[in-house]
């Protein structure tokens, strides 16, 4: 819940907190002029989330869920719930990225995973890769797809 307020468009910000938040006209007003001023408004954002998650979890989760998500979102940090994916390459020593991404279901198609390996969005154990990287079978890897896609992929 805590990720998914903080990257609501900016757009709706304001409209999520007339309808959701306890803070006054004039608090909403402040956080406002601090955006027009150059605060970033996924710091907002992130106020907003922790109020709500606050009120509905309790502070404790609360706090955690902004703990985990500043980490997550400064440090590159893994999300915790990471999927575990075996993709069968057999009778293949390697695997192109590609195709990897494509079966592992990172992407939704071929031309997704070129457009995204292209575009420098795909890392492979924390590290960029290019279109014609090839990953060996019979490893383990952890592939970042954009930035909200990962999976620790086995290739067999």
């Amino acid at each position: 819940m805590f990720n998914k307020l903080v990257s609501m468009p900016d757009s709706l910000m304001w409209r999520y907190f007339d309808l959701l938040s306890l803070k006054s006209n004039e608090e909403i007003d402040a956080l406002k002029h601090s955006v027009e001023q150059g605060a970033n408004p996924r710091d907002i954002k992130m106020e907003l989330a922790r109020e709500l998650i606050g009120r509905y979890h309790g502070e404790e989760a609360a706090a955690n869920a902004h703990r985990s998500a500043g980490n997550q979102l400064a440090d590159g940090e893994l999300p915790e719930d990471l999927p575990e994916v075996d993709v069968d390459f057999e009778g293949s020593d390697r695997a192109p990225i590609a195709a990897v991404l494509n079966r592992a279901g990172l992407v939704q198609n071929s031309a997704q995973a070129k457009d995204m390996l292209g575009n420098g969005r795909v890392k492979v154990d924390g590290e960029v890769v290019a279109r014609d990287h090839m990953l060996d079978t019979g490893k383990r890897y952890v592939i970042q797809a954009g930035k909200k896609r990962y999976a620790r992929v086995t290739l067999t």
